[in-house]
């Protein structure tokens, strides 16, 4: 049996739009689809080009910026003395920075024998000696790996072009040995069976895509789309890819974000169920106790109090009441990191619960899941109004069993609720990507009796035959 917690995660990472897993899974059905279509137009030739494209892509398109970074981190950062896991970001605002090292030296303080929160305060201290020269190292980083992505997608390209060309040719001469074989078997003297066909940023403004891993990826299908685009062989090949971009651009990047949109907005003004939280969030036990105990406005109470406190304030808070609700609901959700400590190579890490000072708080995100709380907290309350009235009584007649009941009910509905917005928003993107688009250049293919066949194959035969008839 799969426990809650595991449930919680695999929901919350697949509703993610900042997540690469839901980006894998949307991007394998579209690399299934289109191979498939490959093959019902072009057969083997054609398909086994794609697969290669495809999957080949995939993997340099999700791993390749994570996996140089992590090089360089090795030859770049570690060599130098600094530490790649500050994120630069937590030093745009000074105040917040000089809180930033104030408290990870106290969490240093505290936790006097865990040499991963020893190790944050000297990082922050490190990188504060040299600003300048540590935010250029960060963003050398940054340049380097998403270069060194799309020059590998470039070699991959250029593997393939080659791989199918060997291939198409191959396949072209073992059937005009077949063919000559037959001739001579029969004794046919035909000499001439063939015809030829005829036919500048600044680097403030950039931190948060350095540090996001779909805008990473972003960068990188930008060069990627240029490249097909570019590289194409024909204008079938051309086409196919002004389709398959066109779709796979909108429903990886955007699509995601408006279908969450607007299925968490239908959930709220039709069913009155909140479900923008996180689900590790909404299935917490935490957060049951709290609902059901009434507690969640007591701590939604003890935030900053202003409409909109500074980043300092927040910070402070953050730091200063690990034990508030929001401030635990922020950390479950990784809107706070927190230090993971690891005791061996194969052991795994354990969430000390304390801030990791090195990385950079959204404190807009923070004060979010306060309102988000408070919402779940607004309509939970609405939801016993109404069935008390349901019942023909008035709240204050209702039994602490009878209520609780109710509450449960409530967020059995919102955890369900929520799970089922996920499982629509990643499945209408795989719908469209592996099924809708590769359907669509299929369709645009056949119904076209000049695109029906594997165009790149029959520009390369007609070449070869060319050469041929040259050397008659």
């Amino acid at each position: 049996m799969i426990s809650p917690i595991t449930v919680s995660k695999i929901f919350s990472t697949l509703g993610n739009n900042n997540s690469l897993v839901p980006m894998g899974i949307k991007d394998t059905a579209n690399s299934l689809g289109l191979t498939a279509g490959s093959y019902i137009t072009g057969q083997s030739a054609e398909s086994h080009d794609r697969f290669i494209d495809e999957f080949g892509t995939q993997a340099i398109w999700l791993l390749g910026i994570p996996a140089y970074k992590k090089v360089l981190d090795w030859t770049m950062f570690k060599p130098l003395g600094y530490d790649a896991g500050v994120d630069v970001r937590v030093m745009k605002d000074p105040e917040v920075f000089e809180l930033a090292k104030k408290y990870a030296k106290k969490h240093d303080d505290k936790y006097k024998n865990n040499k991963n929160v020893k190790q944050i305060a000297e990082s922050l201290e490190k990188a504060a000696k040299n600003p300048k020269y540590f935010k250029g190292l960060t963003f050398g980083k940054f340049v380097a790996s998403t270069l060194l992505t799309i020059i590998s997608y470039g070699a991959l390209t250029k593997f393939r072009h080659d791989y199918r060309e060997n291939k198409i040719k191959k396949e072209f001469y073992e059937k005009q040995a077949k063919i000559k074989s037959e001739e001579q078997s029969s004794g046919s003297k035909n000499q001439n069976q063939t015809k030829v066909n005829k036919g500048q940023t600044s680097f403030t403004g950039i931190q948060d895509v350095m540090f996001s891993p779909v805008k990473n990826m972003m960068l990188v299908d930008a060069a990627i789309t240029g490249e097909r685009l570019g590289e194409s062989k024909n204008s079938q090949e051309f086409m196919q890819y002004v389709i398959k971009e066109g779709f796979f651009w909108f429903f990886m990047y955007f699509a995601g974000a408006q279908i969450k949109n607007f299925l968490e907005k239908h959930s709220l003004t039709k069913k009155n169920l909140p479900i923008d939280l996180d689900s590790r969030v909404v299935e917490s036990e935490e957060l049951k106790d709290a609902l059901l105990n009434n507690k969640i406005m007591k701590h939604v109470n003890e935030f900053p109090l202003e409409n909109k406190p500074s980043n300092a304030d927040v910070y402070r808070f953050v730091n200063d009441n690990p034990d508030n609700l929001v401030v635990k609901m922020a950390k479950k959700s990784d809107i706070i990191e927190t230090v993971k400590e690891k005791t061996g190579l194969f052991s795994k890490a354990k969430d000390t619960g304390s801030v990791d000072n090195r990385k950079y708080i959204n404190t807009d995100d923070v004060v979010g899941v306060k309102n988000k709380l408070k919402m779940l907290y607004d309509k939970g309350q609405e939801f016993v109004q109404k069935e008390a009235d349901r019942l023909g009584l008035k709240v204050e007649e209702l039994s602490e069993t009878d209520r609780t009941k109710m509450l449960e009910t409530y967020l059995k509905k919102v955890q369900k609720a929520n799970r089922w917005a996920t499982i629509k928003n990643i499945g209408a993107c795989i719908g469209v990507l592996g099924l809708i688009m590769p359907g669509v250049i299929v369709a645009w293919r056949l119904l076209d009796k000049d695109n029906q066949g594997y165009r790149v194959r029959e520009d390369i035969e007609n070449k070869l035959k060319q050469e041929i008839a040259s050397k008659i």
